[in-house]
C-alpha cells in the first residue's frame, strides 16, 4: 500500500514506513520542487532538497473542480501546470537549452541578500563566476525572515535557510551590513550588475495611518499584549499576518475594500487559507475602505458611503508594496550589463522573484 500528501522529506517518507503506515510513499508536487530528492536522500545531501513550500503554485485547481476565482482561462492554465515556485528549471515559458556556457569567467556584483539575490548568487556561482553579494542586514533572507516567527510558515523558512546555506557553502564572497551605494559599485568594478533591492510598504494618504503599524512589524517584536487587532488590507499579506495574530490568541479583524479577501491568491491555496481564517474566527469586513485612524479605532465606509467605526487596541496595514528605485545604483554602473531582479521590477511572489533571478544569472555570459 501506497501513500501520498504533502510529503516534502526524507524523514518524513522514512517515518511513515517505519511505522507501518504504508509500505512506500509517492511523491508528486516535491518531485516537481526537487527531481533530484531521491538522489539526494541516497547520497546523504538531505540538507540540499528544495522541499515543496506546498502554495499549490504548481496546481492552483481548475474551474471543472469548481474553482471560478482562478485568472487564467484553460489555455493559460495548462501551460501553468507543474511550474514550482521554488524551482525555476521548471518554467515551460524559457527555452533553458538556448542558454549557452559563459564565455569566460564574470565579476558579478550581486545588491540584496533577499530570495531573488541569494538565487541569482547561486546560479550565477554554479555557471562558473566570481559572485560577491552585499546586503544591508547582518544575515540573509530579505523579506522572508519573517518566517522564523510565522507560525504557518514551516515550509518557506526551510526553504529560506536552504537558500542561505547554499550561498554559504558556495565560493560567493557575502558582504554583511552594508547598504549599497554608487561608490560601492565603483570600487567593486563588477563586470555585470544584478539589483536585488526590494520594495518598501505603500501608505496611501490615509488619515492617521502613520499611528499604525505595518504587516511584517508583527514579525520583527517579540510579543504583542493587545487583544483587540484591526488589519487593513486583506490581500494576502494581511489575511496571513492576522491568521498569525489570530493563532497566537489575539482577535482579529481585517477590513478590505473589495468584494472577498485573499484575491490576489486564488484556487486550492485561497480556500484552505479562508477556512483557516474562519476556523479562528477572524472577522472580515470586505467592500469598505478605511477613511481615518485613531490610536484606538478605525473609521471606514462601504461603497454606498455608510460610516462605521470599529474600536481596537491595536491597528497594523498591510497595502501594497512600491519597487525601491533602482536609478542611481543602476547609472553607477556606466556601461556593463544592469539586471533587476525580483520585488524592484514589480512586488510579486517567491516565484517571481526566483524565476528573474535564475535568467538573470544565466544571462550573464
Amino acid at each position: 500500500m501506497g501513500v501520498v500528501g504533502g510529503i516534502n522529506s526524507p524523514e518524513m517518507a522514512e517515518k511513515i514506513i517505519a511505522e507501518g503506515k504504508a509500505d512506500y510513499v509517492i511523491l508528486g508536487r516535491q518531485m516537481i520542487a526537487d527531481p533530484e530528492f531521491v538522489n539526494k536522500a541516497a547520497s546523504g545531501r538531505e540538507s540540499e532538497i528544495r522541499r515543496c513550500v506546498r502554495c499549490f503554485n504548481c496546481f492552483p485547481g481548475s474551474p471543472e473542480e469548481g474553482y471560478t476565482d482562478i485568472p487564467y482561462d484553460g489555455v493559460t492554465l495548462s501551460k501553468k501546470v507543474g511550474v514550482c515556485a521554488i524551482n525555476p528549471e521548471t518554467d515551460t515559458e524559457v527555452m533553458f537549452s538556448e542558454f549557452g556556457k559563459p564565455e569566460k569567467s564574470r565579476k558579478v556584483l550581486i545588491i540584496g541578500g533577499g530570495p531573488a539575490g541569494m538565487q541569482a548568487a547561486i546560479t550565477a556561482c554554479n555557471r562558473g563566476h566570481k559572485v560577491t553579494l552585499v546586503d544591508e542586514h547582518t544575515a540573509l533572507g530579505g523579506v522572508l525572515n519573517f518566517t522564523d516567527i510565522d507560525v504557518d510558515k514551516d515550509d518557506l523558512r526551510a526553504f529560506k535557510n536552504l537558500l542561505a546555506a547554499e550561498v554559504q557553502k558556495r565560493n560567493i564572497e557575502v558582504i554583511y551590513g552594508k547598504k549599497a551605494n554608487g561608490d560601492l559599485i565603483k570600487q567593486q568594478r563588477p563586470e555585470a550588475l544584478i539589483l536585488a533591492i526590494g520594495a518598501t510598504p505603500s501608505m496611501p494618504p490615509i488619515k492617521g495611518l502613520n499611528t499604525a503599524a505595518q504587516a511584517l512589524e508583527i514579525f520583527n517584536q517579540k510579543e504583542i499584549k493587545e487583544k483587540r487587532i484591526i488589519m487593513i488590507g486583506g490581500g494576502l499579506v494581511g489575511c496571513e499576518a492576522g491568521l498569525h495574530l489570530a493563532k497566537s490568541g489575539h482577535k482579529v479583524t481585517i477590513i478590505e475594500m473589495l468584494e472577498k479577501v485573499a484575491k490576489d491568491s486564488f484556487g486550492m491555496y485561497r480556500e484552505a487559507l479562508v477556512q483557516e481564517m474562519e476556523k479562528y474566527e477572524i472577522s472580515t469586513l470586505t467592500g469598505h475602505h478605511c477613511m481615518e485612524i485613531t490610536s484606538n479605532s478605525v473609521r471606514c465606509a462601504d461603497e454606498l458611503g455608510n460610516e462605521k467605526t470599529l474600536a481596537a487596541d491595536r491597528i497594523f496595514y498591510a497595502l501594497g508594496m512600491k519597487s525601491n528605485k533602482t536609478d542611481e545604483l543602476k547609472s553607477a554602473a556606466g556601461n556593463i550589463p544592469v539586471f533587476e531582479i525580483g520585488d524592484c521590477i514589480h512586488p510579486g511572489k517567491v516565484d517571481a522573484a526566483l524565476k528573474t533571478a535564475y535568467l538573470a544569472a544565466m544571462n550573464i555570459i
